[in-house]
């Protein structure tokens, strides 16, 4: 309940902003905030988190202050922190795109609350066969897997496109297909769907999907459901062109698997 007013404020201001004119804007740093309250019939937990990544170039909206491109072609570096109820994790990591080769390595220390550490990291290569087309390939080092992908881009105009990723293990043990497609709707509205197919050896398919409606360039609302009865609702609202602030509430309609998880978040991009 504590979160309701937060969740009406993200809606106010949606007529104020819906005859503003919408224009890209460019950004190269993102940072964000948030916090999760986790409640289960056994017990109860939280979780804080802080992230940022830096780009090297500048990233054009296309539109909505948080949609760019689908497949991302500019060098960057990042970190995070996340502390939980039972440990505490930090990442580092990067990409370097050298003309047309991808080059990044990510690397991953948990401090268990309960006594002991790990460490990962996983280094990845890249190349782009054109600018709407990204095959790459990761390896972990705490395994002898490899992860390929392979992300296509279809530019339907100068607004519009439908992307599609598909990735497997060099097994075949996993494999997923995934799509998003982005629509202006004209008068300053758009949209985003994604759906996402898992198939899995020795387990079941998962099947999940998720929609956001932008009222205007700064606000928006979001759903999502899975075949495990998970679902979602979200909404995020920019204050102005650099700070924003989302909430969202999950839960899972099987009365088996009782949970409610409320999240908040702030943006700050420059």
């Amino acid at each position: 309940m504590k979160l309701l007013p937060i969740a009406a404020l993200l809606l106010t201001g949606t007529s104020l902003l819906a005859s503003t004119g919408v224009h890209a804007e460019d950004y190269q740093s993102f940072s964000s905030v948030s916090y999760s309250d986790l409640d289960t019939k056994y017990n109860d937990s939280d979780a804080f988190s802080l992230d940022t990544r830096y780009y090297f170039d500048k990233k054009s909206t296309l539109g909505p202050l948080d949609e760019f491109e689908y497949i991302n072609k500019t060098s960057n570096v990042f970190g995070s922190f996340v502390d939980t109820d039972f440990n505490k994790t930090f990442t580092l990591g990067g990409e370097a795109f050298i003309d047309k080769l991808l080059v990044g390595a990510t690397y991953h220390y948990s401090d268990f609350d309960h006594g002991g550490s790990d460490d990962t990291y996983s280094l990845s290569l890249g190349y782009l066969i054109s600018d709407d087309f990204l095959v790459k390939v990761v390896k972990d080092d705490n395994n002898d897997e490899y992860l390929f992908s392979a992300s296509y881009n279809h530019q339907i105009n100068d607004s519009d496109y439908i992307g599609f990723t598909y990735s497997t293990d060099d097994d075949t043990d996993v494999q997923t297909l995934s799509s998003k497609y982005f629509t202006d709707l004209g008068q300053g509205r758009y949209l985003t769907a994604e759906v996402s197919f898992s198939d899995i050896d020795d387990a079941d398919n998962d099947l999940a999907g998720r929609v956001e409606y932008f009222f205007n360039s700064h606000t928006s609302m979001a759903a999502s459901y899975n075949d495990d009865d998970d679902y979602s609702v979200g909404a995020k609202h920019y204050f102005n062109k650099n700070y924003a602030l989302g909430a969202s509430y999950q839960s899972n309609t099987d009365s088996d698997i009782d949970y409610d998880l409320y999240t908040i978040d702030f943006t700050a991009q420059f």
